[in-house]
This record gives C-alpha cells, structure tokens and sequence, in this order.
C-alpha cells in the first residue's frame, strides 16, 4: 500500500482550521458517484479472505507494493494459517517467506509479536475497534482503518495512503499535507458510510489515471470536477524539462571531465617519453 506513516491517534471529529471553497459535501458526493461508475469494484487490491490476512498482508505492505505482497501471501498464509500458528513462527523460517517485501526483518518482528498479541488479549481473533487494533504491533491507523472497512464494513476513518494525500489537495478537498489532518478534513465532507468506498475510489485513480509524473488530466473524468486539471500536465512537463536539463548538463560535465583527463595523459606521456629519450651524443 505504499509508504506508511505511523501514527496512532485518533483522528477527532473535530472542524479543520483550514476549509477551502471546494472543499464541500456536495463536491465530494458528486466525486465519489464518479469514482463508484468509474471502479464498482474499487476495494482494497491486497489479497486476502479474513480480517487476519488482510492484517497481515497490509503490515507487510509498508514501504512497498501490493502486486509484490499478492506473490508472498499465498505461501505465508498455507504455512501460518491463523494469528495461532503465526504467534508461534520461527523468525529463521519466516524472514525468508517475506524478504520480498523489504525490511523483512522490522516486519517479521511485528507480525509474529501481532500475531501473539492478538492470541493473548483477543483470544485468536483480530479486534475490531481502532483503539485495539492501533494497539497491536506494526499497525498505525492507515492499517487499522483498511482491515476495518475492507474485512469488517466498519467505518471508522478514511484510508489515507500515498495516493489519498496527493489526490485530496489536487481536488480541492484539503489544504493538509499531515495524513491525519487530511483524515480529520476528508471525514467532515464525505458521508460515514461512503469512508471506505471513497478512499479506495481515490486510490484507485490514482493508480490508474492521476499517476503522479504523468498525470492524464486530458482523459480524467474527475477534470470538471477538479481545480487542478491541466495544471498537473503542466509540472509534469515542467519537471520532465528540468530533469532532461539536468541530463543533458551531467553529460557535458561527463565528456568535459573525460576530456581533460585524456589531455592530462596525453601530456603526461609526452613528457615521459621526453624524459626518457637518450641524449644525443
């Protein structure tokens, strides 16, 4: 799922100090009947049959990508099928299963002290508040908030991953860059029982259309919607020309560099030669 950033408290519901003009119930109503003809099928894209899977799944996810994750589950999950048997696992035998993912380490630690955490306070069974989930090692509120909504049909808050925080502002709905104030913004204009279903529409598009080095603005269904449209082609263009830029300035630093240094041999042969020539008598 990307990049995680941890942070357990929870996001109050309280009014941002920010609201921008766009930022509206309606707008985002109206954005997310978009997003649901666009994606019906929009959910979380981890692989996964029970809330513990998913938990598992989404705590490897950090940092790296669900298409990556879905090639190590089916494995993970024949040898550990439940919170019991993972609570129980041998780092030496499960480091490996998952080094795919990156900091296999860091995650195996979390998953099987999870695992065991969830054996002995929640007597096998993922729990379903925030509060207990948020508890548990490896798991801050972006975790939490996806085994709620995608495995349990609770909704307790808004996802808000890499995709959500750059889409948000781009439409107008946040001024935020913090993932908990966006979570605290996005909550007081779009409907409870739409929490779930608007953010994975948000992540989805931004996946598949709003991509952030090349936006496709010119085809994007959300563009009368959306304050930004075009203006996302342009820093994207804009950056892509800085970039060649700077391309194309190591490139003559480069063959400048080689130059000189093949001068500097070229001279320092001649003078080799030079000093080993035998007088003439």
């Amino acid at each position: 799922m990307g990049g995680r950033t941890r942070n357990s408290t929870p996001a109050k519901a309280a009014a941002p100090a920010k609201r921008l003009a766009t930022a509206t119930a309606e707008r985002v109503a109206s954005l997310n009947n978009l997003l649901i003809e666009l994606y019906p099928d929009s959910t979380v894209e981890l692989d996964h049959t029970n809330p513990y899977q998913l938990l598992a799944a989404t705590i490897l996810a950090a940092q790296s990508t669900d298409k990556i994750i879905n090639t190590i589950t089916p494995a993970l999950f024949a040898r550990y099928p439940d919170p019991t048997a993972l609570a129980q696992a041998d780092p030496v035998e499960l480091e490996p299963m998952i080094y795919k993912s990156g900091f296999f380490r860091m995650k195996g630690k979390h998953l099987i002290e999870a695992a065991r955490a969830i054996v002995e306070r929640h007597g096998g069974e993922v729990p379903r508040t925030m509060a207990e989930l948020v508890a548990l090692p490896g798991v801050a509120r972006k975790t939490a908030n996806v085994v709620l909504g995608c495995a349990m049909g609770i909704h307790e808050g808004i996802v808000v991953d890499t995709h959500v925080s750059r889409l948000a502002p781009l439409l107008g709905l946040t001024v935020e860059t913090e993932p908990v104030k966006i979570e605290q913004d996005l909550m007081q204009i779009t409907a409870r029982d739409q929490w779930t279903k608007f953010a994975h529409g948000l992540i989805w598009h931004g996946r598949r259309v709003c991509i952030a080095k090349r936006p496709d603005c010119e085809h994007c269904t959300l563009a009368p919607l959306c304050p930004s449209a075009g203006v996302a082609i342009v820093d994207a263009k804009q950056r892509a020309i800085e970039a060649t830029k700077r391309g194309v300035a190591t490139r003559a630093e480069t063959a400048k560099h080689q130059k000189t240094t093949k001068k500097k041999k070229r001279v320092s042969s001649t003078s080799l030669s030079t000093s080993t020539k035998k007088p003439k008598k």
